[in-house]
């Protein structure tokens, strides 16, 4: 089940290392975003080793900045994390045969995490 994150759980979503985290960063107002909702919702099922998560950008200034800070430019943008690090990213609407292809090279390309191989922003190894 894809679950509504905001600014509240966010911390504790990121920081789940069980699984790789799929977020889409959405509004209200986004039409592309109203037509992405139900193939996101579909495809959460054909990936059962995977978090599935929303968060609306605009209904808290905390939510917004947790947008700003992960560099959504714009809606729908769908990210992957592992480790509470992206690994990737997927812009814009897509049905949902191109977004599963753009998902499924996102996940295969992560394989494990880059926090246990590679020190990234001062991270020690």
């Amino acid at each position: 089940m894809v679950r509504d994150l905001d600014a509240r759980g966010w911390d504790e979503a990121l920081g789940d290392a069980s699984k790789p985290l799929v977020v889409e960063f959405w509004h209200d107002q986004c039409i592309w975003c109203k037509r992405l909702a139900p193939i996101y919702d579909e495809i959460e099922k054909d990936y059962p080793g995977v978090s599935f998560a929303r968060l609306n950008i605009l209904s808290s200034a905390e939510n917004s900045a947790i947008g700003e800070k992960n560099g959504v430019m714009g809606t729908p943008t769908t990210k992957v994390f592992c480790e509470g690090r992206e690994v990737g990213e997927i812009v814009g609407f897509m049905e949902k045969g191109d977004f599963k292809l753009q998902l499924d090279g996102i996940l295969k390309n992560s394989g494990r995490c880059l926090k246990s191989t590679t020190p990234i922003n001062g991270d020690k190894p």
